[in-house]
């Protein structure tokens, strides 16, 4: 299955305003130590750069470089000088993202939503792998 399909998944899943909010409540009670991390957070806008961050992902995972300049900006601020996301962080947010997922978009199907599995954990990778990376050759 391609990464077309994952990203029609997301679009089905972006029409539905509320998805976001789903995502939001379902990570921020996923693990004790998440909610604390978004006391001062501004969701509007929190939503907003999750909205595009899953966009430029999966743009990044085709092969476009206004994806990968948008992750490496990601892994730039998520490392361990700044925001310090570690990767069990990154888990909680795949499960997170994928059970909303599996909740908006009615053609979930069991192979897409491994797909899903597979893309998130491929950027996710990214992002860590860079933001080791910038980190290391900052200090």
């Amino acid at each position: 299955m391609p990464i077309e399909q994952v990203t029609a998944s997301y679009g089905r899943c972006c029409l539905q305003p509320e998805f976001f909010d789903r995502f939001y409540e379902m990570f921020l009670g996923i693990h004790p130590s998440i909610r604390p991390m978004f006391a001062h957070t501004n969701f509007a806008k929190q939503k907003a750069l999750l909205r595009e961050g899953i966009a430029m992902m999966l743009m990044h995972l085709e092969g476009k470089s206004v994806g990968t300049l948008c992750l490496n900006r990601i892994a730039d601020t998520h490392n361990a000088r700044h925001m310090n996301i570690t990767p069990q962080l990154y888990e909680y947010w795949v499960n997170s993202l994928i059970a909303t997922v599996k909740e908006y978009d009615g053609d979930c199907t069991p192979s897409l939503e491994t797909e899903w599995r597979k893309a998130l954990h491929a950027g996710v990778h990214y992002i860590v792998m860079q933001g080791t990376k910038t980190a290391s050759t900052t200090q």
